[in-house]
């Protein structure tokens, strides 16, 4: 028998969004796409496009990083609303973990480095407390090698 999931509702994460903004001393706040945020948070639910707790937060937090539903912060609540899902459903030590362990994976979503399929894969693995394995490895490394640095002002050149 399966655990019921605990889902994260527009009100929640309108809150949620509104504390990271302020602990974040604050950025251009406000809701840019209700109907992406709903039509997220609602699709999230279905177990025939997400049927495994891993789909459903690669799915939240892939949404919310590209799907550009915020003013500012788009990167930072995909983090946030990741880990309060994972607290929500008492996983409680990933949740502790998600926002250093994933954020310079969610960097490399929001630059469209890093497709919904590899975030899966990575979701998996850091849901298993399971160490990369060499083929996902390589896979990050090569889509990270897609972009920049984000280091303003380098002289950083891609052979």
């Amino acid at each position: 028998m399966s655990k019921e999931i605990i889902y994260i509702d527009y009100d929640e994460a309108l809150n949620i969004y509104g504390k990271m903004i302020d602990a974040s001393d604050g950025g251009f706040e406000g809701v840019r796409d209700e109907g992406g945020i709903r039509a997220t948070l609602d699709f999230v639910q279905n177990d025939l496009y997400y049927p495994t707790f891993a789909d459903k937060l690669t799915y939240l937090m892939y949404r919310f990083c590209s799907g550009h539903f915020f003013n500012d912060g788009n990167k930072r609540i995909a983090l946030t609303l990741g880990a309060y899902f994972l607290h929500k459903n008492n996983y409680y030590w990933h949740a502790c973990i998600c926002m250093r362990t994933l954020e310079s994976i969610i960097y490399h979503v929001a630059a469209s480095n890093i497709d919904q399929d590899l975030l899966l894969r990575i979701v998996n693995s850091f849901l298993t407390s399971k160490d990369y394995d060499e083929e996902l490895k390589i896979d990050i490394a090569n889509a990270m090698s897609k972009g920049e640095l984000g280091i303003q002002g380098e002289d950083y050149e891609q052979d």
